[in-house]
């Protein structure tokens, strides 16, 4: 008995199902860092508005901005041979 397996390739890409998520954290201090945070956003724009804020109350300019998105493989776009579902393999018998 042998066994054949077809190699399906895959590609990353973000999830159209959900969000992805912005945020900050203030590093800016002398001994230590200030360790604000600005929250997590659904859009980059609030977190720089929140970053010129904490600028205005406190004169830190360094922060360390964080992108999160969820991804999801999806197989490349090819045709695959009638009956072949993603990810799954045949066994052929000899």
């Amino acid at each position: 008995m042998s066994r054949v397996f077809r190699f399906v390739p895959y590609v990353t890409q973000q999830d159209p199902g959900s969000e992805p998520e912005y945020s900050a954290e203030c590093v800016a201090g002398d001994e230590e860092a200030c360790g604000a945070q600005s929250g997590t956003w659904d859009g980059p724009e609030t977190v720089d508005d929140w970053m010129r804020e904490h600028m205005k109350e406190t004169g830190h300019r360094h922060f360390r901005r964080s992108f999160v998105d969820f991804a999801e493989l999806v197989p490349a776009a090819r045709e695959l041979p009638a009956g072949l579902e993603p990810a799954k393999a045949e066994q052929v018998r000899a």
